[in-house]
């Protein structure tokens, strides 16, 4: 494959150009409603999250009354960058959707994204146009990363989510055949997400995602303009695989059931507001939790993973500079959290809570260590072994977290999340409001013009 023959390259871009809301199957379709209210849930509490209200602020300084809506904000912006402070609200709290297979999130790019375009497309965009957009959107980040089998190196939610953001985008603003190929190019030019903010705890990680959405909203918008970006942004020689991911590519694995499995439907929703590759160890503390009774005071838990889960989120538990975040992404301290209180909820990382002196002492207890029978990057499985005062144990294997289609939350479990967190988010949205909302949301393919979603979500 090359420059002059990118062939990977030309089937995702006519599947995205081929491919209407007629096509979709029943599935695809109510998942997509289904992480559109979910997505749209979490950035509620998300408004408030460490790092937010800064953003907010700054776009305040800029915004005006042109332009695209942010949600919970009187002024308008930009539409790249009013996608990419929504998208940091929806992802501050990582309670937002995930690919398993590839530990990546998707709504928090390809929203955004939509959502900014549809309001600054200059026309109305109907229910299924949007539909439509949010499932390939998903599809192009969900297959460029299935390519990659190598563990996590890059923040795959920004470097896959900037080609995702960019097609959703460019479906909502009708763009032919090549001018969405050139919007990805382009996206490709603004590609980036490195892990090392992840490793340290920085709140920029919660930001990366945000960064993707509005240089796909960009390139989106360049590209309808004439603006030609470069073909073969995933094969070619300096393209994604060969220069993000070391030549790792299983192509079988990007275009195995194009056009027949929509990937939206292998998504999981959260049950737990932090990093996803914590929810399996959470889950085996919640089951080893129903049976302690018999252990006494506990003086060991281990936790053993994979690589990637280890290196990621099994360090020892220790607060930094944001505490949030280190809770958000440690083992150790959910699973405190899980054994100590029965559940793992929003208000269990605020920095007052991540400082309790009983789950810090627990998490101090916690020990993860490497399971070399799994594959680097399988985040699915944890086995849990607590060990109690009097030398007796107790193991729970979990194989797939609470979410995951193989375990997979209900319509009512969704509805019931997406009312918390509104609770919890403290912000002034009643019952009725927050009824029409939901109703809006479930009867997505029947509206005119979804730029009515965004009106009841701003001040």
């Amino acid at each position: 494959m090359s420059e002059n023959d990118p062939k990977l390259e030309t089937q995702l871009i006519d599947h995205l150009y081929d491919t209407t809301y007629a096509d979709l199957d029943p599935a695809a379709v109510a998942c997509c409603k289904r992480l559109v209210m979910d997505t749209i849930g979490v950035a509620f509490p998300g408004r408030s999250a460490p790092g937010v209200p800064e953003m907010v602020s700054l776009m305040a300084s800029w915004g005006g009354e042109r332009g695209a809506s942010v949600l919970f904000e009187p002024f308008k912006i930009a539409p790249p960058m009013a996608a990419m402070v929504n998208s940091t609200m929806m992802h501050a709290l990582d309670f937002d959707d995930t690919l398993d297979a590839s530990a990546l999130h998707t709504f928090v790019t390809v929203l955004p994204a939509a959502l900014a375009a549809a309001e600054a497309a200059g026309k109305p965009v109907d229910g299924q146009t949007f539909i439509a957009a949010l499932v390939l959107g998903v599809d192009v980040i969900c297959r460029i990363s299935l390519g990659i089998q190598r563990p996590l190196s890059w923040i795959r939610t920004a470097t896959c989510g900037s080609f995702a953001a960019a097609a959703s985008a460019a479906k909502i603003l009708g763009l032919d055949r090549d001018q969405i190929s050139d919007a990805l190019g382009i996206a490709y030019a603004q590609t980036a997400g490195n892990a090392q903010g992840l490793l340290e705890g920085r709140l920029v990680k919660r930001m990366q995602p945000a960064f993707a959405a509005a240089a796909g909203v960009t390139a989106a918008f360049l590209a309808s303009r004439g603006v030609t970006g470069s073909r073969a942004f995933l094969t070619g020689t300096y393209g994604y695989y060969p220069l993000y991911e070391r030549g790792d590519l299983d192509e079988a694995a990007v275009i195995d059931g194009l056009g027949r499995h929509f990937t939206i439907v292998d998504l999981s929703i959260k049950p737990y507001p932090c990093c996803r590759m914590t929810h399996s160890a959470i889950d085996s503390a919640l089951a080893v939790r129903e049976r302690l009774t018999s252990l006494g005071r506990l003086e060991r838990i281990e936790v053993n993973a994979s690589s990637m889960v280890v290196e990621m989120v099994g360090k020892p538990f220790r607060i930094g500079k944001n505490p949030q975040v280190d809770a958000q992404f440690s083992i150790p301290y959910t699973v405190a959290v899980a054994l100590l209180y029965g559940d793992v909820f929003l208000g269990d990382f605020e920095p007052e809570a991540v400082r309790r002196e009983p789950v810090n002492a627990l998490a101090a207890k916690v020990h993860v260590n490497e399971n070399p029978n799994l594959a680097p990057k399988d985040i699915l499985p944890a086995q849990l072994r607590a060990i109690g005062a009097n030398g007796e144990s107790l193991e729970v294997r979990i194989n797939a977290p609470l979410g995951n289609p193989l375990r997979p939350v209900n319509d009512a479990q969704c509805r019931q999340k997406f009312l918390k967190c509104i609770q919890y988010s403290g912000i002034s949205f009643d019952e009725a409001r927050s009824r029409d909302l939901l109703n809006q949301i479930e009867n997505l393919e029947h509206l005119e013009d979804v730029c009515t979603l965004t009106p009841p979500l701003t001040h």
